[in-house]
């Protein structure tokens, strides 16, 4: 550091002792040391020190130029007032540069820190409903949330970037054990009809046990074909029994008769008797009609379609 300085004023209505000139000649040279690299805490130190000195230098020159009094001193008044003005120019274009490159530099760290946290999540996560559940449990905003976070407090750039760095080992240590987690939850699931899941990835992102969810979801499933299968061979067996109908209409002529009985024999001989029922109904009303009966009395009974 530049050793220190200041300028010395003394007047009796004229200029009895200054040392104006090698003043001067000392401030431009101060003014042209001052840091202009910003990348090490050092550098910062120096510049936040430099902002302190300036400070002290304009105090000082204004105090020299406010002892002096009248006379012929204008023009060495007028030089002082100069001279510690360009101090507080320095002062506070510096104490704003130092903020400026501060911010800048803790900006970077941060962003840095975010896409190597990104990079490595894209690559950990290998599917898009790995990758869409791990959004879930450890989205993107909060960990930019968390690294800015770890930046508080910290005054030094050495400790922000330990900072920054630590918080950043730990979200990447989460993220890994989350989506090991993830992918083995998601081969449970694909390991079996994975259509049985459309709600995978919030099955994958929650903390239920999926093993009972997937028996439900097959058990249904099955029982659901089960149905379709039942349901498919009774409306083939109506379809079947109906053709038979129909053909049987076609090859007989049913006219409209009166019910009639035959003249039964006497005496207790086993005779054969036609029985015949008006019905009127659907053609699948009447084919369910037949089978009731038919169930009572056998094949003999026979479906007629009336003209």
């Amino acid at each position: 550091m530049t050793e220190k300085f200041e300028l010395i004023l003394s007047t009796e209505s004229k200029v009895l002792t200054t040392n104006i000139a090698d003043f001067e000649k000392q401030a431009n040279e101060f003014i042209s040391t001052l840091t202009s690299n910003f990348e090490t805490d050092d550098d910062f130190l120096a510049a936040k020190e430099e902002v302190k000195i300036l400070k002290e230098l304009e105090d000082k020159t204004r105090l020299a130029i406010k002892n002096a009094v009248g006379g012929d001193i204008k023009k060495l008044v007028e030089t002082a007032e100069s001279i510690a003005e360009r101090f507080r120019q320095e002062r506070l274009a510096r104490d704003k540069l130092v903020k400026i490159k501060e911010s800048e530099i803790k900006a970077k760290i941060v962003e840095d820190a975010v896409a190597e946290i990104s990079d490595i999540r894209h690559k950990l996560a290998k599917t898009s409903d790995v990758s869409l559940a791990l959004e879930e449990n450890i989205p993107k905003h909060k960990i930019v949330s968390r690294i800015e976070e770890s930046t508080k407090r910290k005054s030094s750039i050495s400790g922000l970037t330990k900072a920054v760095n630590a918080e950043k080992t730990l979200i990447i240590s989460e993220i890994t054990i989350e989506v090991t987690r993830l992918t083995e939850r998601l081969e449970q699931l694909t390991s079996k009809s994975s259509y049985l899941f459309p709600d995978a990835i919030k099955l994958i992102a929650s903390e239920e046990d999926l093993a009972p969810i997937i028996k439900q979801r097959i058990d249904d499933e099955q029982k659901r074909e089960s149905e379709i299968k039942a349901k498919a061979q009774e409306e083939a067996k109506v379809k079947a029994e109906t053709q038979a109908v129909q053909s049987s209409c076609k090859e007989k002529n049913m006219g409209s008769e009166t019910l009639k009985a035959q003249e039964l024999s006497p005496g207790d001989a086993i005779e054969h008797f036609e029985v015949r029922i008006a019905f009127s109904g659907t053609l699948n009303d009447a084919v369910s009609f037949a089978r009731k009966i038919k169930e009572q009395y056998g094949d003999n009974v026979t479906l007629k379609k009336v003209n």
